[in-house]
């Protein structure tokens, strides 16, 4: 086969561009019409992102850059986020250039379709470059065809899905994308400076970097000068990046306890990782062998590793281990993308979804690179990423996010390996459905309307009670603090002006405690609550707080009597056109003491 320059040539990649341009304009347009009726009124599909939008709009309204409180969730004066306005930045340059055009409104919509839509088309782009770089030509438009069918990949690309993690997608392919290039300086910095920028976003992406780094890691050990230079220039650029964002981006709310994005913990350990990476990079020219590298690295890494065990071991407990213990269990540990691929997911079509792309196409890199049918050490790199992705999916499913839009490209190689003999049709056929993630996607959903009713019933439900016209009429009721359950608290601060206790984000201790404590007491001792705390409104959903941990508190609680119809006199009933059960405190203190 004959080798591909790195420098791709531009008229052989055109025909990959209008066809990434072409399926990001044909899907992004038919998943509009889908979920037109929820966009229309700014109801985004995660939670996450709307709270994102309410971030993006108080940025917009005046919140400075470094203050990354949200106001309108929990205690009096808000609750502090984990996130960073490097994912805000985008989105929120496009309203404010739209919203002249378009009003506010109109402006939002827009940006909300637009920001997915570019993210989906250079994911695409560089699923189709990585290809190319480990077979050829061949396998570039496949590889943007495979990388459109990748789900679950392809699930945040949808409209409206404006949170960091498609961003995290984009950064991380092309973090792949320049362990792939041929070794320099610049692309070892280049690749410092994505990885430093991924961790600031957010860690969901630490495995899928870790993994990078062992690749890259190998590729010193076996390589030249070139790789020499390609580690001192990662080190430089990831402590590097590293240092400038803490001076530009150093959020006010700055915890010690939390290792959950940026924080002293994670930058005290990503600088670690920069020098041990300079120190490996400048050591090289001297380390003519392979067992003189590698006592280098075994010596640097235990540096690493003792520098680390002094500033960040709480990052080693996880992201959540400053929670109450109550949170973990109740509800923490009912979180589905933080479990396992095998261990704790609601119904097995959830694992053929998510898992089988991700699986097998890690095990095909493997095949193919122990087969010698890419190019050399190329391969080897590649398939340690997905390996070492594939195993941490099968300790945590949100890994799958990521990796299966990579784990779809082994498939394209497969495929453009056949494409010239015709004797190979059946077997190129087969490998375009295993290698297309929604078909797994659609075995699944026939899996669980047969062998999972309940819980597929239970998703109905729960789409239901946050159907986007609810929200509007409870926008328009005068503003106050509701008391609701964690699912609802993004949807409520999202699309209505109100103060809520609770929203799914673990440094809200205190309002999710509070949340927990109002439902889960009796009646009369919630009431007594409502007013010490200043609650004007309670919501509930049907299939709120039903998980098999708060089982034993329901009994004589306010969500078992309001689930049940039994609406103490001290609640109102307000109709807001759906499912949802919105109530008003009846007979409210006129100077409530608000503090939990």
């Amino acid at each position: 086969m004959t080798p591909v320059p790195d420098a791709l040539r531009p008229r052989a990649c055109r025909p990959a561009l209008l066809l990434a341009l072409g399926l990001t304009l044909l899907l992004t347009t038919a998943w509009t019409i889908k979920d037109w009726s929820a966009l229309r009124w700014m109801r985004l599909p995660d939670n996450d992102d709307m709270m994102r939008i309410a971030e993006i709009r108080d940025w917009i309204g005046g919140q400075r850059f470094n203050d990354l409180m949200q106001y309108r969730l929990g205690p009096p004066g808000g609750a502090p986020m984990h996130w960073s306005r490097l994912a805000d930045a985008v989105p929120a340059a496009m309203i404010l250039i739209l919203t002249p055009l378009l009003g506010t409104h109109a402006a939002e919509v827009s940006a909300v379709i637009a920001w997915p839509a570019l993210l989906f088309l250079c994911y695409l782009l560089l699923a189709g470059r990585i290809a190319q770089r480990v077979h050829g030509p061949a396998a570039r438009p496949v590889a943007v065809v495979l990388a459109a069918l990748a789900f679950p990949t392809i699930s945040l690309f949808v409209p409206g899905r404006i949170d960091h993690h498609a961003l995290q997608i984009v950064l991380m392919l092309a973090l792949v994308d320049g362990l792939l290039r041929r070794p320099s300086l610049a692309t070892g910095a280049a690749m410092g400076v994505i990885a430093a920028a991924s961790l600031a976003i957010g860690l969901e992406s630490a495995p899928e970097l870790v993994a990078v780094m062992a690749a890259l890691g190998w590729l010193w050990l076996t390589g030249d000068a070139g790789e020499d230079r390609r580690a001192l220039g990662f080190g430089l650029a990831l402590a590097g990046a590293t240092g400038v964002m803490l001076v530009f981006m150093h959020p006010d709310a700055w915890p010690r306890e939390w290792c959950d994005g940026f924080t002293p913990a994670s930058t005290s350990a990503t600088l670690a990782l920069g020098a041990g990476w300079g120190v490996l990079g400048l050591a090289g020219r001297r380390l003519p062998t392979l067992p003189l590298r590698l006592a280098t690295a075994a010596v640097v890494g235990i540096a690493v590793a003792l520098s680390v065990s002094r500033t960040s071991m709480v990052c080693l407990a996880g992201p959540y281990d400053a929670l109450t213990p109550f949170l973990k269990e109740v509800w923490m540990s009912n979180v589905s993308e933080a479990r396992g691929l095998f261990v704790g997911q609601d119904t097995p079509g959830t694992v053929l979804a998510y898992g089988a792309l991700s699986l097998l196409g890690s095990a095909l890199a493997v095949i193919q690179a122990v087969r010698g049918g890419w190019r050399g050490r190329r391969a080897i790199a590649f398939a340690i990423v997905l390996v070492i992705s594939a195993v941490a999916a099968i300790l945590q499913i949100r890994v799958t996010y990521i990796l299966a839009g990579l784990a779809s490209i082994p498939f394209a190689v497969a495929i453009a390996a056949t494409q010239r003999r015709p004797e190979r049709m059946a077997a190129r056929l087969t490998l375009w459905v295993l290698g297309a993630g929604v078909t797994y996607l659609a075995i699944s959903k026939q899996m669980d309307t047969a062998l999972a009713k309940p819980i597929e019933a239970a998703r109905v439900d729960a789409r239901r009670c946050t159907a986007a016209e609810q929200f509007v009429t409870i926008a328009r009721q005068p503003r106050g603090l509701v008391a609701a359950p964690i699912d609802l608290g993004s949807y409520l601060i999202g699309m209505t002006p109100h103060h809520v206790l609770a929203a799914g984000y673990h440094r809200n201790n205190d309002g999710n405690m509070a949340a927990y404590r109002f439902f889960l007491s009796p009646p009369a001792r919630s009431a007594a609550m409502a007013r010490r705390m200043g609650v004007d409104y309670v919501a509930l959903c049907p299939a709120n707080m039903r998980e098999i941990a708060l089982e034993r508190y329901r009994s004589g609680s306010l969500v078992d009597a309001l689930q049940s119809g039994r609406v103490p006199d001290w609640l109102e009933p307000v109709p807001a056109g759906g499912s949802m059960l919105f109530f008003r405190v009846r007979e409210r203190l006129p100077e409530p003491t608000r503090r939990l």
